[in-house]
């Protein structure tokens, strides 16, 4: 006998959603009413009439509308309307407080009296929220209501150890070798009244940050973008971070000095507190440490409105010349170099025989002895040169066990260095003519015009984010590299068409030195036509370029680099293609700029195996009017061993004009 399969009764199923539905319904019922019952139950007479006369209160006053509360609360327009940029659930006192600020203001209010642990920070309720209740009460005070909310210990005991006096905003300098810091990293620091370099160290500062455990790799960026992570505050002393950026990742720091008053500060960090027992998903160009940063100056004065005159992205350093823009905000800005920069300043102004001389004694004591028969400003320098080595490099180590030797070999140079009456002629790199807030914006559009081979064409750029090496150069290392989403279309005879997208570029040139060796290693992903003469069609591939080396300082406005370089297309077939890359860049001054790049790949695989195909790319960068503009020639010439295709020899000359915004 066959097996029926069984009919769907729907009448069944129907009945089935509706009871499931009411026994939702119910239960939420069940917890609102159990909620409102326990305030009405825990209060007294006193304190329920309390309750009811600050919701009128707020309602005629419409307190919902007051900037303050939805700033503190991170709520923004989209689509579906008001929503809070806060993932964590447990944040929010009413069931729909995410997406409605009236009812979360409302519950808010019924738990004006709840003193209740709290299980998210183990303070009472009324502590765990206590940005939104110290709002509350201000403004019930400024409605004649005398609401004060009770005394939350373990803030005041927190907030004690942090300064108020003022606060500054720190930004470190683009750090290309980690996805996470490729546009710069900011920060808050909370500086006491007391003067001088110790104390500035010891300050307290607030960062907002991803916790995973991949930041430094490509994981970092692909996960980021899908908020893969959670974000959250972290505080630690000024020292850490400078340890950090400036000492091992060679980062120079820009401290931007804020006119924000004590009674802002303290605004500032009940927001902190707040949102330190939550968390949002952490996103590389949204809710991120750039946006985090904004929020908390709003936090601290609601009259800014830094968020909405932001870009529909956030990145570190235009968050920074948001600030700066804001009139009065800033009051001083500070340069720190990074201990790297400082060094190579030191040692370029050097002379060959002193140089020599300061690394010998690096590496062998031995060479002291030679120092006798110098005079004492001779033997300042170099012994100043030597123990400016010895300190990065001690720096450079992970523990104080890795970094004994040279701990003592610098011990033993600062011996002989007291002993030496000279002063110090080791100084500070010296303060660049812009700052970062004066460089270029990151959202770029273009427009060129060129020609490859005998047919001429136009070329519509648009990139999202952030530099290239031709790009004005304030405030990125010279030749870098760091761009995500650069869209180029080019229309000739009457078609536009697509031409390339640079999903990802990173390129690090590195300068090798006497005393590190560090790696210039270069990334980009990309879907790209290939470029054929007199604008031939070619198939559209996904491309991927990996290249490692090193490069060279070549004088102070010179850089050259050579890397193995590989280049992988994805389209019917697959092709490899492999062979050396070399490069130079020169800044004639600080408004041109230019470079010359040679590209040899022998390919592997593919239509045109065991073929040779040669590139000499030169490009000459003018920034005109200011640094929002920049004119550019291009030239490309491309030959190829493969005489059956000579699509692939051309000349390709280029004319082309950016404005950053």
């Amino acid at each position: 006998m066959l097996n029926k399969k069984p009919r769907l009764n729907l009448g069944f199923l129907l009945s089935w959603i509706v009871m499931k539905l009411q026994l939702i319904f119910l239960s939420l019922l069940l917890v609102i009413t159990t909620t409102l019952s326990a305030f009405a139950e825990n209060y007294s007479p006193q304190q329920n009439a309390d309750v009811e006369k600050m919701l009128v209160l707020a309602k005629q006053a419409q307190l919902v509308q007051q900037p303050e509360w939805r700033k503190i609360n991170l709520y923004h327009s989209t689509l579906a309307g008001l929503t809070s940029r806060v993932d964590d659930p447990t944040y929010f006192l009413a069931l729909n407080g995410r997406h409605d600020p009236q009812a979360e203001l409302e519950a808010t209010i019924r738990g004006a009296f709840d003193y209740s642990m709290a299980k998210t920070s183990r303070q009472p309720n009324v502590c765990r929220w206590v940005a939104r209740y110290q709002f509350l009460s201000r403004s019930m005070k400024a409605l004649g209501f005398d609401y004060a909310p009770q005394a939350c210990e373990g803030f005041e005991r927190w907030k004690s150890g942090i300064a108020t006096h003022r606060a500054t905003l720190i930004f470190a300098s683009v750090y290309l070798n980690s996805p996470a810091s490729m546009y710069g990293h900011a920060f808050i620091r909370f500086d006491s009244d007391r003067v001088g370099e110790y104390n500035r160290l010891n300050d307290s500062t607030v960062g907002y940050s991803v916790q995973g455990q991949d930041g430094a790799g490509a994981m970092f960026l692909v996960r980021s973008l899908f908020g893969g992570y959670p974000g959250s505050f972290v505080f630690v002393p000024y020292y850490m971070k400078m340890r950090e950026y400036s000492d091992l990742e060679n980062r120079d720091l820009w401290e931007y000095q804020t006119n924000l008053s004590g009674a802002e500060i303290d605004r500032m960090l009940a927001f902190v507190w707040e949102q330190s027992f939550t968390y949002m998903d952490y996103y590389f160009f949204d809710d991120n440490c750039a946006l985090m940063l904004l929020a908390s100056f709003e936090a601290a004065r609601p009259s800014l409105d830094l968020i909405a005159q932001a870009k529909p992205w956030y990145i570190p350093l235009d968050m920074v010349k948001l600030v700066q823009a804001q009139p009065g905000l800033v009051e001083h800005v500070h340069y720190r170099p990074s201990q790297y920069n400082t060094l190579v300043r030191n040692y370029q102004r050097a002379s060959e025989a002193e140089k020599k001389q300061a690394l010998n004694l690096v590496e062998d004591e031995s060479g002291l002895a030679s120092l006798a028969a110098l005079s004492a400003s001779e033997q300042a320098k170099i012994l100043d040169l030597s123990l400016g080595i010895t300190e990065y490099k001690r720096n450079q180590k992970h523990s104080e066990i890795e970094a004994a030797t040279i701990t003592a070999r610098q011990l033993k140079l600062a011996g002989v260095r007291s002993k030496v009456q000279a002063e110090s002629q080791y100084k500070d790199q010296e303060l660049p003519t812009e700052g970062p807030d004066e460089g270029h914006d990151s959202v770029r559009i273009g427009m060129a015009t060129g020609q490859v081979g005998a047919a001429t064409y136009t070329q519509l750029n648009m990139r999202g984010g952030y530099h290239d090496s031709l790009d004005p150069q304030s405030g990125f290392t010279q030749g870098a590299s760091s761009k995500m989403g650069d869209l180029y279309l080019r229309s000739s005879g009457n078609q536009l068409r697509f031409e390339r997208l640079d999903i990802f570029d990173v390129f690090v040139p590195s300068v090798q030195t006497e005393w590190v060796k560090p790696q210039t290693i270069k990334l980009n992903v990309s879907v790209r036509r290939e470029v054929l003469k007199d604008n031939a069609q070619a198939p559209t591939a996904l491309r991927i370029q990996t290249a490692a080396g090193k490069s060279y300082s070549m004088g102070e406005a010179t850089r050259g680099f050579m890397l193995a370089d590989s280049v992988s297309n994805f389209y019917d077939a697959f092709s490899l293609a492999v062979g050396p890359t070399f490069g130079v860049t020169h800044a004639f001054n600080s408004k041109i700029r230019a470079e010359l790049i040679s590209n040899n790949y022998w390919h592997a695989t593919g239509d045109a195996k065991e073929s040779w195909l040669h590139q000499v790319s030169a490009g000459v960068a003018w920034d005109v009017f200011n640094s929002q503009n920049n004119l550019r020639l291009n030239l490309l010439r491309q030959t190829s061993s493969n005489i059956l295709d000579a699509s692939r020899t051309f000349t390709d000359i280029q004319l082309a004009y950016f404005h950053y915004f």
